[in-house]
């Protein structure tokens, strides 16, 4: 296996044992550079939030145990990598144990907890390094390839675009590097038009909304938790985002995860879906969330040339293409969690056989049960009197005669 690019961060509070550790480091593996950084403490919790993905406010527990003052960065290689299954904090993964054993090792010497963070895989680096330092692994080794001449840098920024995206370009490449995504559609005139588009924002799919607005260092435009509606400051000026993502029932769950497995590295610099997912989830988002089959819809789906359509196609032959297209593949209707997508009454009952009622489900769900509820308590029951005959005089009385007539038919 190729050797690969991980790191570890001693965070404030641990770094009175770095010179263990870093001596340790140096005997397992071959250290790259070692950065001193430090983060602007009046929004320290906010750089951890976006770099762990998860809300810790000001105060936190976690900012507590690792401490909010300069913490150091190692960057390594791993000559001899080997994955293993490790039951980490999101359950059992398979990870690089050289570096999850050495993690757990160095948070034992620091006292356990959290003052200690460390990668388990090339793609947590690739997180790591693109949000802390601005590069990502290819980037970095470009100017970094050389073994640790013992000099501990300093840096003094704090996570990539945490003010504001100098660039359109910038954004993309933190997405690119720290996120699996595709923008779903209208595309063709960014990054030029990010701000002002017929759309008047960009819609993407992700696998979590939470990890794509942390890096985006995007806040929500609405209070309704359903809402998916998001805006970061670009050049000054606010970015309009939509984050769909796996399991929001805006497509049915296996179509999501085909997008993102199919997606394409679009040479403007961002990630796509493939032809063929564009055009038909394009068809999906016009004929069945739109209220209305409007003619901009038609004409980009005629200049796709993926099917036999023009402007003059009817809406049954549309749904019977994408009603083909969704049987190849088993795909089926789903209603969208976000409110302000509904389906349309007028072009789903094309659709009939394919329509999915989430609610329906729970419903049978909770309907089976209680059936197996009712089963239960039935067993109990008779469980309850069979006891109670066995223990009356009755039964006991009459258990010769019952073991005569037992041998009597063998």
């Amino acid at each position: 296996m190729k050797e690969e690019l991980h790191l570890f961060i001693i965070w404030e509070n641990g770094r009175d044992k770095q010179e263990e550790i870093i001596n340790d480091i140096k005997n397992n593996f071959k250290i790259i550079k070692v950065y001193e950084v430090q983060w602007n403490k009046d929004i320290f919790s906010k750089n951890l939030s976006r770099f762990y993905g998860t809300n810790l406010p000001k105060g936190s527990g976690k900012e507590i145990r690792c401490g909010n003052g300069k913490f150091l960065l190692v960057v390594l290689k791993d000559t001899k990598p080997k994955y293993e299954e490790r039951v980490t904090s999101k359950g059992k993964k398979i990870v690089n144990i050289n570096m999850f054993d050495k993690k757990e090792q160095y948070r034992q010497i620091t006292g356990g907890g959290d003052k200690i963070h460390g990668t388990n895989s090339e793609i947590e680096t690739n997180h790591d390094l693109t949000l802390l330092l601005g590069k990502n692994i290819i980037d970095f080794l470009k100017v970094n390839n050389k073994e640790w001449d013992g000099k501990v840098e300093e840096v003094c920024n704090d996570l990539l675009g945490e003010k504001q995206w100098n660039t359109v370009e910038e954004m993309f490449y933190a997405l690119n590097n720290c996120l699996n995504y595709a923008i779903l559609r209208n595309y063709e005139s960014l990054p030029d038009e990010i701000y002002e588009n017929d759309h008047n924002d960009i819609d993407i799919i992700c696998e979590s909304m939470e990890d794509a607005a942390y890096v985006l260092n995007a806040t929500p435009v609405f209070h309704e938790e359903y809402r998916v509606h998001y805006q970061t400051s670009v050049e000054g000026r606010i970015a309009y985002f939509d984050l769909r993502h796996i399991g929001d029932n805006y497509y049915y769950e296996k179509l999501e995860k085909d997008i993102l497995k199919e997606r394409e590295y679009n040479e403007k610099g961002f990630y796509t879906l493939n032809k063929q997912n564009y055009f038909y989830t394009l068809l999906y988002h016009a004929l069945i969330h739109k209220p209305i089959f409007k003619d901009d819809y038609k004409e980009k789906l005629m200049n796709m040339q993926i099917q036999n359509v023009d402007m003059n196609t009817s809406i049954e032959l549309y749904a019977k293409i994408l009603k083909d297209w969704m049987l190849e593949h088993e795909y089926i209707m789903v209603d969208p969690e976000d409110k302000t997508v509904p389906l349309n009454p007028r072009t789903t009952i094309y659709f009939k056989p394919l329509i999915y009622k989430p609610n329906d489900e729970k419903l049978e769900i909770e309907r089976l049960q209680k059936e197996n509820e009712n089963l239960k308590n039935e067993i109990n029951n008779l469980k309850t009197k069979l006891e109670g005959i066995e223990d009356s005089r009755a039964w006991k009385l009459t258990k010769p005669l019952r073991n005569i007539v037992k041998k009597i038919r063998g």
